[in-house]
């Protein structure tokens, strides 16, 4: 099932639980963009609908775009009659996965899987601390290049590369060569380019999951 654009759908699931941090926090909600591979996630105490329906609001709807689908587990908090409401108003088709066909879900199910179990993997690692280490986590994982699209999350969202810390330790040719007068016409000119990335991107994720 691929995506037909940039966050048109999402997959979302639940993390934990983890040890139980400040805030009686341990679990994550994620959401996880079909196309870009970009991941929103929260820190929550609980598991409820409401709690669901607010990261949606606030992490999706708000903060990039209203999205045509929602892929999910059968979980209540994602399946009762207010959020389901939630999602009717706004248009948005709400997937099951557990009653969905294989086949309609096929490598794109496989590699969301493993971002989960990737992201999950580093944040037990830190123990007590993994509130503290989720946005480092989050930011390794948008600006690293990802297998099925050949392009880092954060430029397919951005149509530019993030400048990172080593970047600025070792004074890179990106930040050496640095022209203000000059540097918005060459952001215009990947804002003009990003359709074709985006294409090319397209192709190549189907070809992956091929």
């Amino acid at each position: 099932m691929q995506s037909p654009w940039p966050f048109a759908q999402w997959g979302i699931d639940i993390m934990g639980p983890f040890p139980i941090a400040i805030g009686q926090q341990k679990f994550i909600i994620l959401a996880i963009d079909y196309f870009t591979k970009w991941v929103e996630a929260e820190l929550l105490a609980k598991i409820t609908e409401a709690n669901a329906k607010q990261f949606l609001w606030k992490n999706i709807i708000y903060h990039i775009s209203i999205s045509l689908r929602v892929i999910t587990n059968n979980g209540t908090q994602f399946t009762r009659m207010i959020i389901t409401s939630f999602y009717k108003d706004f248009h948005i088709q709400l997937i099951h996965t557990a009653v969905a066909l294989p086949q309609a879900n096929g490598q794109t199910e496989v590699t969301n899987r493993t971002i989960l179990k990737e992201l999950k993997t580093r944040l037990e690692k830190a123990r007590g601390q993994w509130p503290e280490e989720l946005p480092n986590v989050l930011w390794a994982y948008r600006t690293t290049i990802r297998t099925p699209t050949g392009e880092t999350s954060y430029n397919l969202c951005f149509s530019t590369e993030v400048v990172i810390t080593v970047d600025i330790g070792v004074s890179s040719n990106r930040v050496q060569t640095f022209d203000s007068n000059n540097n918005e016409e060459r952001l215009r000119t990947n804002l003009n380019l990003l359709p074709e990335v985006r294409d090319e991107v397209s192709l190549k994720t189907t070809a992956y999951h091929q």
